[in-house]
C-alpha cells in the first residue's frame, strides 16, 4: 500500500513538474509587453512559401525572423486621418480599413513610429509556424472573412485570429509590404514583373475568390497606382 502511494505521489509530483514547465515556456513565448493595438511575434523560424501555390510561392522553405510588434487590426480611415488630416472618407466609414498608395503607407508608418512589414514578417504574423494555409488553420470557411468593404475592421462572423492574434489577414483589404516583387532565392520561374517596379502586397480582397487570401500567396501592384485594388496598411515595430 505505501508503494502504491508513493507511485501515486511521484506520478503527481511529475505531473506538477510538467504543468510547471509548461507555464514557463508560455511566459518565455509570450515576450515583452506589445504596444497598445499591436501583438507580439518572437524570434524563429517558421515555414515559408507554398508547393502547390503559384509559381512565384516557390520554393517552399525555412525562413526565420527577429521578434517584432505587428498591428492586430489594419489601419482605419479614422487613424489615417490623424496623420493626414486632409484625407476625407465618410463619416460611417471611420472603423474601415484605409485605402492608400504605397507612399502613403510607408509615410504614415514611420509617423507612427513603425514601418511596413517584410514579406517575411507579414507571413509569419499570418502563419504561425506550422505552415497553415490560411490564418486559422487549413480549411477554408467564408464566414472567418470580411468580403465586403461596407463591413468594419474585424467584422466576419467567426471573428477568426492568426497564431499570434491578428484579424483580417485574409480578405478585407490588401496590405502592403516594404518589399519589391523578386523572385524567392532558389526560385528559377521566370516573370517579367520581377525587380524593383512593383511592391508586394499580401491579404487578397473583397473581389478575390479564396485562393488568393491564402497566408503564402503573393501579388504586385504598382507602388503609387493602385488603380482597383484596395490596399491598406498593417505596421510592425521593431524591439529595442
Amino acid at each position: 500500500m505505501v508503494i502504491t502511494n508513493n507511485k501515486m505521489h511521484m506520478k503527481t509530483f511529475l505531473s506538477l513538474l510538467s504543468l510547471l514547465a509548461h507555464s514557463l515556456l508560455v511566459v518565455a513565448q509570450e515576450g515583452p509587453t506589445p504596444p497598445e493595438g499591436m501583438v507580439y511575434v518572437p524570434a524563429g523560424e517558421f515555414i515559408m512559401g507554398s508547393t502547390y501555390g503559384d509559381p512565384d510561392e516557390r520554393p517552399r522553405q525555412i525562413a526565420s525572423t527577429k521578434a517584432f510588434f505587428i498591428d492586430k487590426y489594419e489601419v482605419s480611415n479614422e487613424e489615417f486621418a490623424r496623420f493626414d488630416p486632409s484625407f476625407k472618407f465618410p463619416p460611417e466609414k471611420k472603423n474601415n480599413a484605409v485605402i492608400v498608395t504605397w507612399s502613403q503607407a510607408d509615410a504614415y508608418a514611420k509617423w507612427a513610429g513603425k514601418r511596413l512589414p517584410t514579406e517575411k514578417e507579414w507571413e509569419k504574423a499570418a502563419r504561425g509556424t506550422d505552415g497553415r494555409v490560411f490564418p486559422w488553420g487549413n480549411t477554408y470557411d467564408n464566414t472567418y472573412v470580411v468580403w465586403d468593404q461596407k463591413e468594419t475592421r474585424g467584422a466576419s462572423i467567426a471573428k477568426p485570429a492568426s497564431p499570434y492574434g491578428c484579424y483580417d489577414m485574409a480578405g478585407s483589404v490588401w496590405e502592403w509590404t516594404s518589399d519589391w516583387y523578386k523572385p524567392y532565392p532558389g526560385n528559377t520561374v521566370p516573370m517579367e514583373q520581377y525587380g524593383e517596379k512593383y511592391k508586394v502586397m499580401r491579404g487578397g480582397s473583397n473581389f478575390n475568390n479564396h485562393s488568393f487570401i491564402r497566408t503564402s500567396h503573393r501579388y504586385y501592384v504598382l507602388p503609387e497606382k493602385i488603380h482597383v485594388y484596395p490596399v491598406g496598411i498593417r505596421c510592425v515595430k521593431d524591439i529595442d
